[in-house]
């Protein structure tokens, strides 16, 4: 009997670790919204699209520094070129992406979390240079967006043409948008992503049909690429984002 039941949990075991794996294979995850708000603090997610390690993993700590030089540690993550991390409760006020290591931990970037926070998108920009992270916290409440929505951000220096169905945009260096998604009659729609060149004419690199649920927003990051020009980052979360 206890045999019976061993093999039982290895066979469910097994299956979760390939669920687990097929969600991480996936180019565009589809998550849920961060969890009501129940503790102090907020959830977040890491947008990463290039690691200071480079094409290894990088074991990063979310940790508070007191005023007596002691760090109080959060969570942990794991960074890759590129990612898109799970979400982690960070509790309220100044927070840093910490490196451990055999000496004092290294700040790799910092951040503050706000009281009417419930939840954010922290996007990392790699400084080669400084081995530091460039760091924007996105509040999507604070920025009205909401489901039917498309958050577009360019953090390249390259203007980019976007159409998420019958219109084109075109998204200056810097720039960030708000656009709805008008999908077709099946719940589709077509998402072309492209840049213009030196003369200024449209190269296309993203072309795809993309579904909708009513209940979504999503999330659009443009990076630069030195091989392609641009390199885009999607990502939807479900509801609800009334």
């Amino acid at each position: 009997m206890l045999l019976r039941q061993a093999a039982s949990c290895s066979i469910a075991l097994m299956a979760m670790l390939c669920l687990a794996e097929s969600s991480r294979a996936q180019t565009e995850p589809q998550t849920e919204a961060p969890p009501e708000k129940k503790e102090k603090g907020a959830m977040v997610r890491i947008v990463c699209v290039q690691s200071l390690s480079g094409e290894k993993d990088e074991e990063i700590t979310l940790a508070q520094k007191t005023e007596d030089g002691k760090w109080i540690e959060s969570g942990d993550l794991t960074l890759r070129s590129p990612c898109i991390t799970d979400w982690v409760r960070v509790p309220l006020g100044p927070n840093n992406l910490v490196r451990k290591g055999s000496e004092e931990p290294v700040s790799l970037a910092s951040f503050t979390i706000s009281p009417d926070m419930k939840g954010a998108i922290l996007i990392l920009i790699p400084d080669l240079v400084k081995q530091t992270y460039r760091l924007q916290v996105i509040d999507p409440d604070k920025l009205e967006f909401r489901k039917g929505k498309a958050l577009i951000m360019n953090y390249s220096v390259t203007p980019a043409v976007l159409n998420m169905g019958k219109e084109s945009k075109t998204v200056a260096p810097g720039q960030q948008l708000i656009e709805t998604i008008t999908t077709d009659k099946d719940g589709m729609y077509p998402l072309r992503i492209g840049y213009l060149d030196k003369d200024k004419k449209p190269v296309l690199f993203y072309d795809r049909r993309a579904s909708s649920h009513p209940n979504t927003r999503t999330y659009i990051m443009l990076f630069p690429d030195t091989a392609a020009g641009l390199r885009a980052m999607t990502f939807t979360e479900f509801g609800p984002h009334e």
